[in-house]
């Protein structure tokens, strides 16, 4: 054969034993819940961390949706947790964002605001007292 031939034979077993790998590393953290995984009925549940915040007037605080599955797993996906953020009072504090797994709170006037993050049918709300 000629060594063309040879250098195209090798290159696909090369892009074969790749994509084998790829497969069986997926497979992999199906099972373990680690990175890709099998997400269970999507998310079910959420949670914000932290539980509750108190800040001053002008103080920005960060707050991560976690989500849950309906297994109770921890969803750990990237991009699968991406919860619509609103405040319940725009008087009393802002969100950087509406949108994302995480958002930076601001403080604008004293008070307690009620920060929610829902996706599909799952909401959560916290408290968040500006000084």
């Amino acid at each position: 054969m000629s060594r063309k031939v040879l250098s195209f034979l090798g290159l696909i077993c090369v892009g074969a034993l790749l994509a084998g790998c790829a497969t069986i590393a997926e497979k992999a953290r199906q099972k373990t819940g680690v990175g890709g995984g099998i997400i269970t009925g999507g998310v079910e549940s959420l949670v914000i961390s932290p539980g509750s915040a108190s800040i001053r007037v002008g103080q920005t605080v960060t707050l991560k949706a976690i989500g849950y599955d309906a297994k109770q797993a921890a969803i750990k996906r990237p991009g699968a947790v991406k919860p619509t953020w609103s405040v319940d009072d725009p008087k009393l504090g802002k969100l950087n964002t509406s949108k994302g797994k995480s958002v930076k709170f601001t403080g604008l006037a004293p008070g307690v605001c009620y920060v929610t993050a829902k996706q599909g049918k799952a909401d959560v709300m916290i408290a968040v007292e500006v000084k």
